[in-house]
Formats: C-alpha cells, structure tokens, sequence
C-alpha cells in the first residue's frame, strides 16, 4: 500500500499525527509513505524523520520544489504547499502506478484495505464528491465536485495529462475560479475523468453538525453520509479556525482521535492554539480595561 502526503512546517506535526494514526490502523509490512515537503525548519523535519522511521516500515522524504507551481494564486491562509498535489506525476518514483493522497489535517480511524482495493475502471483518480457542490457551483459546466483531500490516485494517467501546463492555464484565465486552489484545477483537468467514492473514506466536519444549514436529519441523509457518521475511516477536519483538532475551541465530536495520535509523537507537549487565558487573568485584563476606560472618561470631561 502506497501513501502520499503533503505538508509544510506549519503543518508537519499534523501530518505526523496523521501518519501515527494510519501506522496504528493499518499495520502492513508493505506500507510504503512518501511525505512530500516544502519550508520545514530542519530541526523539526530532523525529529520528524527520526520518529516515522521508527513507525513505519518505509517513509521516504521528498523535497518539492515550488518553482514549477509559478503562475498559481495563493492568497488567505493557503500558501505554495496547498499546490504539491499537482507536482505527484513528477515527484513519485517512475515505477509507482498508484497511491492514496491523504490530506495532513485528518486522522485515520480504521483500515484502508478496501479503499486501496478500489478499482477505479481506468479513471484518474477516486475520491468523496463535496457535498451538495457541482461544478456549476465554482463557474464551470460539468458533472460532479470532489473533494481532493483524499484521493486514490492512477499515476500513469496523471503523467499523460498535461496536468500543470493545463492546470497553469487554467488559472491564469479563471483566477476568480480558484476558491480552493489545486483542488479546482484537478477538478477541471479531471472532469468526468474520477470514480466516486462513499463518504467514510473523507468523513468532513458538515457530517459532524459543524457546517451551518446542513442537515443531519436521517431522511436528508444518503446511505454514504450515515455510514461515514457511524463508521467513518477516514476523519477529514477541512476547514479554519475551531474546525481544526488542534484548537482549543474545537468542538469536533472525534476531536479526541487527533489528540490521541498527537500525545504519541515528539509533538504531545505542545500547546493547543487558542486556549482561553486563565479566570483571574480574564478579569484583571477586564478590570484594567474599565479602569482605563474611566481615567480616558474623565480627561475629557476636564480637560
């Protein structure tokens, strides 16, 4: 089984986390990773090369390199490493023919058998359509939308695709179209050209409660969406901010499956990201605020 994943520095410890919890559910000997990278402190990279060599039975480190990926637009919190997907036809060893792509910000809760089994009757690429998203929801006709977290991917047929001269064109004529970057440009080079996998294999946090104006009432829901609910494989925490396990705020329901990867790698000590300050802190710095507020107050009565 062949696993390829993408991060840069901010995201390594994710990504480790991720790799500890797909070791722990799918202990193969002939599990093979290939952890692409960009702009990770070497110290950081150091420690997290030691502790995957230890885990698995083979991680290979490849470094990308962005200047093919000059001409795509990257703006909010997405940088270069949100385009590495596109860069798999050149990086990968020539001998792969396929691999599963799986996103840093997940963790697998079961085994990966099946999706490595899938066939996918000579199409690109599985994967887990966005929901109630189409094509004609990001400016081009089409059929479906996928979701390019995680994909199963056919290798040779993405070597054959042109696919960054066609992406690169893509958008440099429709920028306005890339309202998620890389997977937009895989979604139109690919169009009608992937296998529709079910939603347990990209469990999204809209399954969860966490996307407003989704419903979670069992007669809106498909056959897939209650599968992935109860059984999902692999949990996908797309999105900002609280959605992510990793914040103090997060309220996912399986929040506790990252954390529980995380306390096993060189990672476990560190902090949450906005976790509240301590009660007594909170009312000091409310205290110094209305005194401040007071002082200002009276200034300007006597000046």
């Amino acid at each position: 089984m062949d696993i390829v994943c993408a991060t840069d520095g901010n995201y390594l410890p994710h990504c480790v986390a991720m790799l500890q919890s797909l070791w722990e559910r799918n202990k193969r000997s002939d599990l093979r990773v290939y952890l692409i990278t960009d702009n990770a402190d070497s110290k950081d990279l150091g420690i997290a090369l030691t502790h995957l060599h230890r885990l698995l039975p083979s991680i290979s480190f490849l470094q990308a390199n962005p200047e093919p990926l000059q001409g795509f637009p990257v703006n909010g919190h997405a940088t270069v490493a949100t385009y590495f997907r596109l860069l798999l036809p050149v990086l990968l060893p020539g001998g792969l023919d396929k691999v599963i792509f799986i996103d840093s910000d997940t963790i697998i809760t079961d085994s990966l058998d099946d999706l490595w089994k899938t066939p996918l009757n000579g199409k690109a690429l599985a994967a887990v359509p966005e929901h109630r998203l189409s094509c004609k929801d990001h400016g081009y006709q089409h059929g479906g939308y996928f979701n390019a977290g995680i994909m199963k991917v056919d290798l040779q047929r993405w070597r054959g695709s042109g696919l960054l001269e066609r992406g690169r064109a893509f958008a440099s004529q429709y920028p306005e179209r890339l309202r998620h970057w890389d997977q937009d440009v895989l979604n139109h080079v690919f169009a009608d050209d992937w296998v529709a996998l079910g939603d347990r294999w990209n469990a999204c946090p809209h399954l969860f409660g966490l996307t407003p104006g989704y419903s979670l009432e069992f007669d809106d829901l498909n056959s897939d969406e209650r599968v992935a609910i109860k059984s999902p494989a692999i949990v996908h925490f797309a999105g900002p901010g609280p959605v992510k396990p990793w914040n103090a705020r997060c309220n996912h329901p399986l929040k506790q499956s990252y954390l529980d990867a995380k306390a096993k790698t060189p990672w476990a000590a560190t902090e949450l990201l906005d976790i509240p300050p301590p009660r007594w802190k909170q009312v000091w710095q409310q205290t110094v605020f209305k005194a401040k507020c007071m002082i200002r107050h009276q200034l300007v009565r006597n000046p």
